[in-house]
């Protein structure tokens, strides 16, 4: 009888066990929200451990461990901060520069957080600096104190953890190892393995308990991953361009893989970078329509095509003698070759360097003092600029409506009839859509990417590991598209302060008068801001910078390599680009310029339309294909 009772008792038992592990499987987030509370927890005593150190006035060395120990504990809740309170992200660990206040320009948002204290320990503790120190700990305490609280109300769900994993990896691939929120310290590569230690063990959380081949490699993909960022020589040696290619695309593969076994849905919302998506250097990774206005979507062939004959048309212009093509020409990369661009009467001087259309509708503004938002806004402030175009889209519409060809095209484009097809806001939409599909990504280095190896010498690969390491290009110029628009999310696109000189003399420099984003709402952060460009293509596009100054790459490199206009003698207290020399040798310059042409890349960008659409004209002629290209 008791063999009976204790036979029973361990069935009940096994089924109890049985049924425990069966919950765990079928609902790991109640654990991951569990474990994810509690490293909050755990992060809020470290900065309070932080904290009681600074005021007791411990040794620098034992204040930086307990620096980089607080940073370490951020890094294991980073990927849900970011995805569910980016606000709390960015109380947390913002860029260190100030922002300017979107209600009233004329003041400024002080930054806070990790970044700040960190400038201000390391390498050495500023001293001079101790009441501004002793506050940025008190307010970071404070930001993580109200993380504990949000922390606890957050809702998951699988496709958001997945989805917020996903995302984790691309910031640490855009941003992490690059530097670009440990500046100072250089301890990218060793928070990017802690957080990507804390993605496994999330992930490890929906293991089915049993063999299974999908996790097995997943494991092993995150085993190899680590070892590969834990066994680096150091922050300038580290081989990302290995990283990337043979590790982070492998990994990213191996995760979708487990999450389609799990019958877990990727988000389908509209994003920059696909959920779906392995590689950042693929183009079936991006959607364009993300970029563009909800009027303007989708992003059609018979708009491309409209747009492109539009584009290369004189007729947008006053006097039919220049077209968008006349300053963004495709032999030079969508750019004219000239330091800034001809007015309408051919004088130079009073307009900008021509910016390359190339990857152009690849960010969230235009204009190198981002004045307007959209493409179709640019389009119209071309148009109808007195020194640029002169022209009216009303008289365009009128001259438009007069071609039975230009009627058809606009009618298959959007569907109206002929006559109600042709309006001013379809020009502007079919102008945006042509310059949207000018996003070619198989440069050398796509490839690369891509796996295929061979495609870019052993110079270029160094030239990519100092661009996105030791010369810092990477934290301004954000991969896959090498400018401004801010990862992972990509809706954000930055300006930067660099004191570019008005004339490309190192010895008695003096800053360009152009004031930027300064004319916007008179911000004084943002006095000489312009927006930062793409570098895809660059070989194409001389000569550099807003004005046009410098005419060689080896001029922009040595520029950035004194630490900007600060190097060069030019004292601009809200310069964004660090003022310390970068220190590059000639051979590291050569490299950086060798792997910044392996992103030269037009592919079927470069054709001209055959012919244009006739028009006839007020005064009886047939306007011919040409104009001042």
């Amino acid at each position: 009888m008791k063999c009976i009772n204790l036979l029973s008792l361990l069935v009940v038992f096994s089924l109890i066990s049985c049924s425990e592990k069966k919950d765990v499987q079928e609902a790991p987030l109640s654990t991951i929200k569990s474990r994810y509370i509690q490293n909050a927890i755990q992060l809020d005593s470290a900065v309070l451990e932080l904290q009681r150190a600074y005021t007791e006035g411990k040794q620098e060395a034992a204040l930086h461990q307990l620096f980089f120990k607080a940073r370490d504990t951020y890094k294991r809740v980073e990927h849900f901060v970011e995805y569910y309170n980016p606000g709390t992200a960015r109380s947390l660990n913002g860029a260190a520069i100030d922002k300017v206040e979107e209600e009233d320009p004329t003041k400024s948002i002080p930054p806070e957080g990790f970044q700040v204290i960190e400038e201000l320990m390391f390498p050495h503790i500023d001293t001079a600096r101790h009441s501004e120190l002793q506050h940025q700990i008190a307010m970071l305490v404070s930001n993580v104190h109200r993380l504990r609280k949000v922390a606890e109300t957050v809702e998951l769900t699988d496709s958001h953890v997945f989805d917020a994993l996903q995302l984790q990896i691309v910031r640490i691939v855009t941003m992490g190892i690059v530097g670009f929120d440990s500046p100072v310290s250089f301890h990218s590569l060793e928070e990017s393995a802690v957080s990507l230690e804390e993605m496994q063990k999330t992930i490890d959380l929906y293991s089915p308990g049993e063999e299974q081949t999908s996790f097995i490699e997943l494991h092993t993909k995150f085993e190899e991953v680590l070892f590969f960022l834990k066994h680096a020589p150091n922050f300038n040696e580290f081989d990302r361009a290995k990283f990337i290619s043979e590790y982070i695309t492998p990994l990213l593969k191996s995760i979708h893989i487990v999450q389609s076994g799990l019958k877990i849905p990727p988000k389908s919302d509209l994003r920059a970078f696909s959920s779906e998506a392995v590689s950042l250097f693929d183009s079936a990774s991006w959607s364009v329509d993300f970029f563009a206005p909800n009027y303007s979507r989708p992003l059609t062939k018979e708009k491309i095509e409209l747009g492109k004959l539009l584009f290369f048309d004189p007729i947008l212009s006053k006097n039919t003698d220049r077209a968008c093509a006349s300053c963004h020409q495709p032999e030079h990369g969508f750019t004219d070759g000239l330091p800034t661009s001809r007015t309408m009467d051919g004088t130079q001087g009073k307009l900008r360097n021509a910016p390359t259309m190339l990857f152009a509708g690849m960010q969230n503004n235009a204009f190198f003092d981002q004045h307007v938002m959209y493409l179709e806004d640019q389009a119209t402030g071309v148009i109808t600029n007195q020194i640029e175009m002169h022209g009216s889209l009303k008289d365009v519409v009128t001259k438009l409506k007069s071609s039975n060809e230009y009627s058809d095209l606009f009618q298959k484009a959007f569907g109206n009839n002929k006559d109600s097809a042709v309006t001013d806001q379809n020009i502007r939409i079919a102008l945006a859509s042509f310059v949207r599909s000018l996003t070619p990504m198989n440069t050398p280095f796509d490839r690369f990417m891509r796996g295929e190896t061979a495609a870019i010498s052993n110079e270029a690969k160094q030239g990519f590991n100092l661009f996105s390491g030791k010369a810092k290009c990477a934290t301004c110029h954000f991969m896959p598209f090498f400018n401004g628009t801010v990862p992972p999310h990509f809706t954000e696109t930055e300006a930067e302060v660099l004191g570019v000189p008005s004339k490309p003399d190192t010895a008695n420099a003096v800053i360009d008068p152009d004031v930027g984003k300064f004319t916007l709402n008179n911000a004084e952060i943002e006095k000489h801001a312009f927006k930062t460009p793409t570098v895809r293509n660059i070989a194409l596009t001389a000569p550099y910078m807003h004005n046009g100054v410098y005419k060689t790459l080896e001029q922009v490199i040595d520029f950035y390599n004194r630490g900007g206009g600060a190097g060069i003698g030019i004292h601009l207290e809200n310069q964004t680009l660090p003022p310390d020399k970068l220190s590059l040798t000639e051979k590291e310059k050569v490299a950086l310029i060798s792997f910044l042409k392996t992103l030269t890349d037009t592919t079927g960008t470069t054709s001209r339309p055959v012919r244009l659409p006739e028009i006839i004209s007020a005064h009886g002629k047939v306007r011919q294909v040409g104009g001042r290209y």
